[in-house]
């Protein structure tokens, strides 16, 4: 079932009696929307999570690589790599309000904490744009990064922390004046490529916050840095697998997970003592971790391996793995903890994970072609 925002208002009420449900424009609470950007087929599905079923699909530009939501303005943003544009979308309507014209390559957003400034990294044009959700235009451009991938605002969205993956450091931007004020060196500089190496380099993807602390992984030096968010300054480097990715905020904030793509292992890092304490089996290509509500249960992604591997947090050990019929991408736990929704791009659906059970509950069809995230307003919202 393929809606566009185009057809949306003609057939809502064919589309209300099919899936047995209110209209989204009659929706006053969407906490329970999961919203899937499918980048082959250049639309973002609409999945009730009570139900479980696809009620809509919103036509946006092409190559959608993430969707975010402000809560604050009822708006959902979603962008459109191969067409350097973002979509603005009314989140209660599912309607298109805007598209705004970019940089070259938008891919990874973040909404700061007020919900009304959006921050957009343009991976091929090494450029952070700003766009007001109030007025949905672009208000300010900055230059000088390299490749800015992830973006994190600090805790009251006076400065914005982007990370480079071409770069081994992390840049700030003041969001008031809008321009570059300082660089964070979070790794020993990258090495340069030799001739005829195919070697894939990766600096930062994300700074990761925790309170007042950020953790960012640099993949070049297995180091994880920990930023002190008002002042930029390091406070320390903590010493990880091979090649992390990234950190991820355990549920109740006590530890900060890190898959080491290099040597398929996951450290674990108590946010008290900056210490790793643990380093557990994980498995090839991760993407993302997620973790039960009450943070004692981690499940790792697996690309590679088309598995999700489980770490007991309080054992600190692997204790088992749950198959998926195909390559996942990210995943998002629902604001009550019950369930995690993971994207398959590999066979065009969403696995429905029971937490409880540990188990895999179920799989969503007819959510469109290559899907490649899940946002959930309200829940903790990451993007590869």
């Amino acid at each position: 079932m393929k809606l566009s925002v185009q057809i949306f208002t003609a057939v809502a009420a064919t589309l209300a009696t099919v899936v047995g449900m209110p209209l989204a424009s009659a929706h006053e609470d969407i906490s329970h929307l999961l919203f899937v950007p499918n980048r082959a087929s250049a639309d973002v599905a609409v999945i009730d999570t009570r139900s479980d079923r696809v009620i809509a699909r919103i036509d946006v530009g092409n190559v959608p690589h993430q969707v975010v939501a402000s809560a604050a303005f009822g708006k959902l943003v979603v962008s459109n790599t191969a067409d350097n544009t973002v979509s603005i979308i009314n989140a209660q309507t599912f309607e298109t309000e805007a598209t705004v014209a970019l940089d070259v390559e938008p891919e990874h957003m973040a909404v700061s904490p007020n919900g009304e400034i959006l921050a957009v990294g343009n991976m091929g044009a090494g450029t952070v744009s700003l766009l007001s959700l109030r007025s949905n235009r672009e208000t300010t451009r900055i230059d000088g990064l390299f490749e800015p991938h992830n973006l994190t605002f600090s805790p009251d969205g006076a400065m914005l922390y982007v990370a480079n993956l071409g770069a081994n450091h992390a840049s700030v931007i003041n969001v008031a004046t809008g321009t570059l004020i300082s660089e964070i060196p979070v790794g020993t500089p990258m090495a340069v490529a030799s001739a005829g190496s195919v070697d894939l380099y990766q600096g930062i993807i994300n700074v990761t916050r925790n309170g007042s602390l950020g953790f960012a992984a640099h993949g070049e030096s297995d180091t994880l840095a920990v930023i002190d968010l008002e002042t930029s300054d390091i406070l320390k480097r903590i010493t990880v697998g091979d090649k992390p990715w990234r950190a991820f905020t355990s549920a109740d904030g006590r530890y900060m997970v890190t898959p080491n793509n290099g040597d398929r292992t996951v450290s674990v890092v108590s946010t008290a003592s900056l210490e790793v304490v643990a380093t557990v089996a994980g498995a090839a290509d991760m993407t993302g971790v997620n973790f039960d509500r009450d943070g004692t249960t981690a499940y790792v992604v697996s690309r590679g391996e088309n598995k999700l591997v489980i770490i007991d947090l309080v054992a600190m050990k692997t204790v088992g793995e749950i198959a998926l019929p195909s390559s996942p991408e990210t995943g998002v736990v629902t604001p009550d903890g019950a369930k995690l929704y993971v994207a398959l791009s590999g066979s065009d659906q969403v696995a429905v994970i029971d937490l409880a059970a540990r188990a895999l509950a179920a799989t969503i069809d007819d959510v469109g072609s290559q899907p490649w995230g899940a946002t959930m307003i309200g829940a903790a919202n990451y993007c590869h």
